[in-house]
């Protein structure tokens, strides 16, 4: 049985959110403040134009960026390059 994935076109990016945390301190956040903060990602596959971004970056977006895609049980998001705010970088 074949596999199925997606190659993302033009200067899209195939994202997997980070698991966000849902409490502060034991206290459980509301829905609406989730919605408020960024979202951390890992790049798992970048569209042939993609200039910036590599696999494995590790990525900052809004919380209404891109679209959620469920592929083999698995939820990804694609994003442009262009909606993805900031890149966590390693210092060397």
């Amino acid at each position: 049985m074949s596999k199925t994935f997606i190659e993302p076109a033009t200067d899209h990016v195939l994202v997997v959110d980070s698991p966000q945390d849902t409490n502060i301190d034991g206290i459980i956040m509301p829905d609406n403040m989730k919605q408020l903060n960024m979202l951390a990602g890992s790049v798992v596959f970048v569209g042939p134009e993609a200039k910036l971004t590599h696999p494995a970056d590790t990525v900052l977006y809004g919380p209404y960026a891109g679209k959620d895609i469920v592929i083999d049980g698995m939820k990804f998001r694609l994003l442009r390059e262009g909606q993805i705010e900031a890149y966590i970088r390693k210092s060397q």
